[in-house]
């Protein structure tokens, strides 16, 4: 059985404060939150400057590393935001869909001066979503689908200003649905999981796929270099008892030529992974009132749990030599977290 979950936001506008601090056992300190917001994806442009898509027809942006946010794109049609790009300091991308009773329709937006203003709607399809966008520089980038099977992505060569900048590529004919965290690094090389398990050497323009990693399916990609890589997933698993929610990992040290079985195994579906290099990173999940982050020090083999935040993390990214993730709760209300990396870098902390 293949297992998928999908949570859609509440509308809200409200910003409250959290009053976090380090805690003794954990180096996760607690940032704000958005009530009645689902945080979808993440991008920072600096340790200060970040944008969050909201879900809910909201983009947010925040200029103290995560600790205030503003809206500065807000649409009540039916628009949910699924993913974010800030390409530098004034170039920011976000992609989503409208949702009405008969159609879903992909779209692509842009702001050119830092979220102040956008542009309109580029439509990409009036058949399928965009979940979340890359770009590799001004003209390469492309935004998963999400809706339709077989899966498929958005791809332009020219710059995306236009809808007429983006074409339509099937990945695998014979897949389903992808996970929303994809790998993409410099070199252009992308990897992507879900029902099957997808990569491209040549900026997302071809693709091969192969079953999912994990026998149920897979839903978090994540690679640090072309050999080092990690597939997560879970969800809501029936049993004879009415079911429980699970999560793995696996990891690869040769490119993907051939995987592990699960080093992580537990409670926590697995959303998205984070690693600073071959060894040391980090696997977070959850969903609802339930969640957190583990932590490996040895390049996946084995795990801790780092933080128990009780609530589900959605999105993470890096900046400055901090990660910052969001996690929503049962109440629709996102809470930002931040850890610093530096010393892992710095003094070779996890290293062999």
């Amino acid at each position: 059985m293949k297992v998928r979950s999908l949570c859609r936001a509440v509308v809200s506008v409200a910003l409250l404060h959290a009053a976090g601090a380090w805690a003794d056992e954990t180096p996760w300190k607690t940032l704000g939150t958005l009530p009645g917001v689902a945080v979808q994806d993440l991008s920072f442009v600096t340790g200060d400057v970040g944008f969050a898509a909201g879900g809910n027809g909201q983009i947010w942006r925040t200029t103290n590393g995560a600790r205030d946010w503003s809206v500065v794109l807000e649409i009540d049609d039916g628009h949910y935001w699924y993913g974010v790009q800030a390409l530098n300091a004034r170039d920011i991308v976000v992609s989503g869909f409208i949702d009405t009773a008969d159609v879903q329709t992909a779209v692509i937006r842009w702001s050119h001066d830092g979220g102040d203003a956008w542009s309109d709607d580029l439509v990409l399809s009036t058949a399928d979503w965009a979940k979340r966008v890359h770009f590799w520089d001004g003209d390469v980038g492309f935004a998963m689908s999400g809706f339709l099977e077989p899966n498929g992505e958005f791809r332009t060569s020219n710059g995306g200003l236009f809808a007429t900048d983006w074409s339509a590529v099937t990945i695998d004919p014979n897949g389903g649905w992808f996970g929303a965290q994809f790998s993409a690094l410099p070199n252009g090389h992308v990897r992507v999981s879900g029902i099957t398990y997808c990569e491209s050497l040549d900026y997302a323009a071809t693709w091969q796929c192969r079953p999912s990693i994990d026998e149920v399916s897979d839903d978090a990609t994540y690679f640090v270099d072309d050999l080092h890589g990690w597939v997560g997933g879970g969800g809501g698993i029936a049993d004879e008892n009415g079911g429980h929610f699970e999560g793995w990992l696996h990891v690869t040290t040769d490119g993907g030529a051939t995987w592990s079985e699960r080093t992580l195994d537990d409670g926590w579906p697995i959303n998205q992974i984070l690693f600073v290099n071959a060894h040391d990173g980090w696997a977070m999940g959850g969903g609802g009132d339930f969640g957190g982050a583990y932590a490996s020090h040895d390049g996946g083999q084995t795990w801790n749990v780092e933080f128990d935040s009780g609530t589900g993390f959605t999105a993470c990214a890096t900046a400055d030599y901090h990660i910052y993730c969001a996690a929503y709760d049962d109440a629709n209300t996102t809470h930002f977290y931040t850890r610093d990396y530096d010393h892992i870098l710095v003094d070779e902390f996890g290293q062999d």
